[in-house]
């Protein structure tokens, strides 16, 4: 069996982002030293993991863990495609740093979690996959890497905990919905709790037992990833996105920031070719 060994990151290098188009091939069999997760966004195909068969389809996101054996085959009538990406274990061990233990119950399943994205999900990985193969390199990418492995990451352990307590509840997934809205999640906690509908106490513990989060932790994530995405797509000053995010206090801002992405805002404006700093 072939074993993959990645390239060690550096200041130019953070992992791969490869697209594979209309695949008229079988992979075969073979483990790496690092972090990979494939989506599929067309077709069909039988993927292989530690003796275990599955079959995987748009929308399927597939975690791959270093020396998991596997490896894929194709339908012969169907046009497969997906992206394909390697994360060096350093940039897996930082997400460890956010989400906690919960993290290293991917680490010890029996065989690599494949899970099936809804069709806005599928899209939002695919803008992100496709950036990151387009320029794969730059602090920028560097931001980017971490944004996708942690966006992965919270996937997987939703599902893990979907899984093992049921699906979530009804005012939950109201509430993730409500809050995906930034002028909701700007304005953070007493939207939450109003949209909730329960006891800041009980709405506490369910997010622990269903997302294993706090709710301030999930509202600081979504508006650190609505400041990335002005800080890449807008010429808005920086210390507007600040407030524009919900964040009252520029040095906080720039250490949540930094904290979550590994990188500052003024290096993903710099990369971005925006105007303003």
């Amino acid at each position: 069996m072939i074993r993959l060994l990645q390239r060690k990151p550096d200041d130019n290098y953070f992992g791969f982002v490869i697209r594979q188009d209309s695949v008229r091939e079988t992979y075969q069999l073979h483990c790496h030293d690092f972090y990979e997760f494939f989506l599929v966004t067309k077709g069909r195909a039988l993927h292989i993991v530690n003796d275990i068969v599955q079959t995987v389809s748009r929308g399927s996101l597939v975690f791959v863990r270093p020396d998991d054996a596997h490896c894929y085959d194709y339908y012969k009538t169907q046009d497969f495609s997906f992206y394909n990406s390697g994360i060096p274990s350093v940039y897996y061990e930082k997400i460890y740093n956010y989400y906690g233990e919960q993290i290293k119950e991917l680490d010890t399943l029996p065989v690599s979690k494949h899970i099936r994205l809804s069709e806005t999900q599928t899209r939002r990985f695919e803008e992100l996959l496709e950036s990151l193969h387009e320029h794969p390199t730059g602090p920028h990418a560097r931001a980017q890497y971490l944004l996708l492995l942690s966006e992965v990451t919270y996937c997987f352990l939703t599902e893990t905990s979907q899984e093992e307590d049921g699906a979530l509840p009804d005012w939950l997934l109201r509430v993730l919905d409500d809050m995906s809205k930034p002028e909701n999640f700007v304005e953070g906690l007493p939207h939450l709790l109003r949209t909730a509908n329960y006891s800041q106490e009980y709405v506490n513990r369910e997010f622990q037992r269903y997302l294993h989060t706090t709710p301030t932790r999930y509202i600081n994530e979504q508006r650190l990833k609505y400041a990335y995405r002005l800080l890449s797509t807008t010429d808005m000053l920086i210390v507007d996105i600040c407030e524009a995010c919900g964040f009252r206090n520029l040095s906080h801002f720039y250490s949540r920031f930094r904290e979550y992405f590994g990188c500052s805002p003024s290096a993903v404006r710099k990369e971005s070719g925006a105007l303003n700093p």
